[in-house]
Parts: C-alpha cells; sequence; structure tokens
C-alpha cells in the first residue's frame, strides 16, 4: 500500500512538467503559422487562450493571443474572427496602457492589415496613421515601424496615390536594409515596391536603378535562374518599354526568357506571360514576324 501511494506521490509530483507552458504553446503556434500551419496554429493559439484566461490579467498573454488569433484568422479568410480578436486586444490596451501606447500600435497595424487585405482601403488607411503615430516616437528605426509605413504605402498605391506611397516604400527600404541587411527578402520586396510605385506615378527614369538593385538583389538571394530574378527583369523591361527604351528593354526580356524556358514545365504561365510581353514590344520596333511567333509558342501548351 505504501509503495502506491509514493508512486501516485510522483505520479502527481511529475506530471505538471510535462504540460506545456503559455510560451511553448505561443511558440509553437508562431512556427505553424510561419509554416502555413494554420489548424495546428490554430490548436495551439486556442491552448494559449485557454491557458491565458486563467490568468485573470488580460493585457498580458491573454491580448497577446487575441493579436496572434487575429493574424490566424486573417489568414484563414475568416474576417469576422479576426476582426473581433483584434478589436478585443484593441480595447484591452488602450483601457490598460492608454491610446498612445506600443501595444495599441499592435493591434491597430493587425486590422489595418486585415482591412487592406479585404480591399477595406478607407477603414485601414487612418488605423495604419494612428499605428504610424505611435511608432515613429517610440522607435522610428524598428522594422515593425517599417511594417506599418509598407502597409499605408500599399494602401496609398491601390488608391492611386502612387507619389506618396513612393516616399513611404523609400523610408521602409532604408530601415529594412538598416534592420536586415541589404541581401534579405524583405529588402527585395521594398526594392520590388519602390520600383513599382516610381514606374506607376511615371517616374521610369527614377525607377531603372532601382529595378537594376533589385535584379542584383534577387540574384544574390535565389541564383541567376531564379523565377523571381526573371520577373524582376520583366517588370523593368516593361518599365523601359513605356520610357521608349527599346534596346535595354530587349536585352533584360531576353534573359527573363531564358530563364522562363528553364523553368517552362514548372510554370508555363509566366513563360507565356513573358513571350506575350516580349513580343509586344517587338511589334514596337517594327519587328513583327519576331512577335508573331512568340504570340504563337506563347498559346502552346508547356512542351508542345
Amino acid at each position: 500500500m505504501q509503495r502506491w501511494f509514493a508512486l501516485a506521490l510522483v505520479i502527481l509530483t511529475v506530471q505538471p512538467a510535462f504540460a506545456a507552458t503559455w510560451d511553448e504553446h505561443n511558440k509553437a503556434g508562431l512556427a505553424a503559422l510561419h509554416d502555413g500551419n494554420l489548424e495546428e496554429a490554430e490548436k495551439e493559439f486556442s491552448a494559449c487562450r485557454r491557458q491565458a484566461e486563467k490568468s485573470g490579467a488580460r493585457y498580458g498573454n491573454f491580448a497577446t493571443t487575441l493579436i496572434n488569433q487575429g493574424l490566424l484568422y486573417d489568414k484563414k479568410d475568416n474576417v469576422a474572427e479576426s476582426e473581433k480578436d483584434y478589436k478585443e486586444a484593441l480595447g484591452i490596451y488602450e483601457k490598460s496602457f492608454g491610446k498612445d501606447a506600443i501595444q495599441v500600435s499592435n493591434a491597430l497595424n493587425g486590422l489595418a492589415d486585415l482591412y487592406r487585405h479585404q480591399k477595406r482601403y478607407p477603414e485601414a488607411a487612418p488605423l495604419y496613421l494612428r499605428a504610424k503615430q505611435i511608432r515613429e516616437k517610440v522607435a522610428p528605426d524598428h522594422p515593425d515601424y517599417a511594417d506599418t509605413l509598407n502597409g499605408l504605402a500599399d494602401v496609398y498605391r491601390k488608391t492611386g496615390k502612387n507619389a506618396d506611397a513612393a516616399i513611404l516604400y523609400t523610408k521602409v527600404l532604408d530601415i529594412r536594409k538598416k534592420a536586415f541587411g541589404a541581401n534579405h527578402p524583405k529588402t527585395a520586396k521594398s526594392l520590388e515596391n519602390l520600383a513599382s510605385a516610381y514606374t506607376a506615378s511615371g517616374k521610369i527614369d527614377m525607377a531603372e536603378p532601382v529595378y537594376e538593385n533589385l535584379v542584383a538583389t534577387r540574384e544574390s538571394l535565389g541564383g541567376l535562374e531564379d523565377p523571381k530574378v526573371a520577373q524582376a527583369l520583366e517588370d523593368m523591361a516593361t518599365a523601359l518599354t513605356k520610357n521608349g527604351k527599346y534596346k535595354k528593354a530587349e536585352s533584360r526580356y531576353k534573359r527573363a526568357l531564358a530563364i522562363r524556358e528553364k523553368n517552362a514545365k514548372a510554370d508555363p504561365a509566366a513563360l507565356a506571360n513573358c513571350l506575350t510581353g516580349y513580343s509586344a514590344l517587338l511589334r514596337k520596333t517594327g519587328l513583327n514576324d519576331e512577335a508573331a511567333k512568340m504570340e504563337a509558342r506563347a498559346k502552346k501548351p508547356a512542351g508542345k
């Protein structure tokens, strides 16, 4: 009897050690979210919420869980749940820390991202502006501030304010280069956004060196035959064509086409798009026969 009683005590003592903590569930949930395993992320964040609810305090782990769930439901396109979680977190932070607290900016930015993803731009813009005002005072060189500026710039792009977007993208690029280095995916994305904004606002001469930098960065990150290199070359060629720089545009299309042909089986649509863009350039330069051949190739299924 004493032996079994002692064993029971050992079991009761050991079991809590195997129970995952909020931090462990949160870490697992964020990792699953990063990997695109949304069901696993939801499971882990639900465990986070159950544990956080027991603590009583709402401004700590509970509100953080709401932010994470807001992001998760945004990715799952569950707008109602995402909006509910972000708004609840926002209310908790404003009540606990005041309306200008850095925690408030996290909820504002998440909610603005949700609205932007849903193309609800008039609702997203003021939220980004509030988050921007908070973050630029507290940490103007932090990547989170760059994320807010980037979201606001995307809203400006979608609403035709390309010149305003370019100003913000320039700042985003500067912050991300300092934070992550020149050869980083976020830096490359910032170059892509800035070049696109310049092109859309008709500032092709300003876009050209940014595109050149983008191509070099994509090559450094993914290699010379990376499809992202081809996309950067095609975007640059399109901009150069608009600016009447046909020879430069053709050289970029040639490089892009070589990459697309090597990846034709994996992405035949990308090859067709490249051929179509290239053929349009050839027609502008009077090479109609060559253009017609490319147009015919673009219509053929891959490998045919």
